[in-house]
């Protein structure tokens, strides 16, 4: 392309770049159908393994170990349902990073389950 055309197209330099409706151009146009949540293999099987960890970690999370089954058991339902709120999902997340950051291995999986969903959401 010679150098004095005009450039309607992206140009981006490293970093991720996630996308859900874009237009470029001149009279570029995008339509939403609204944002769907699919969830992935990964998420269920990592909800299945952080209340493994749960039952397994109970001890080591004084207090808060029925709490935090218990939010899990909500990010599994909101999760299961036709279109979660992705607000709730988020927050659900950030109490269950609160209440098991005592345990590594609890720690790791709630960060894997949070971007396997915000991957789901295309976030």
């Amino acid at each position: 392309m010679p150098d004095n055309s005009p450039n309607y197209g992206i140009q981006q330099s490293g970093g991720v770049s996630n996308v859900g409706n874009q237009a470029v151009g001149q009279n570029a146009r995008a339509v939403s159908h609204g944002l769907h949540f699919t969830a992935a293999p990964a998420t269920d099987e990592l909800v299945a393994q952080l209340k493994a960890l749960l039952e397994r970690h109970r001890a080591d999370l004084p207090g808060t170990a029925d709490e935090a089954t218990e939010a899990a058991d909500e990010l599994q339902d909101e999760l299961d349902a036709p279109e979660p709120d992705q607000g709730r999902v988020a927050r659900i997340l950030e109490r269950l990073t609160g209440m098991v950051r005592p345990v590594a291995p609890l720690v790791e999986t709630v960060g894997e389950l949070t971007r396997a969903v915000d991957g789901a959401f295309g976030a």
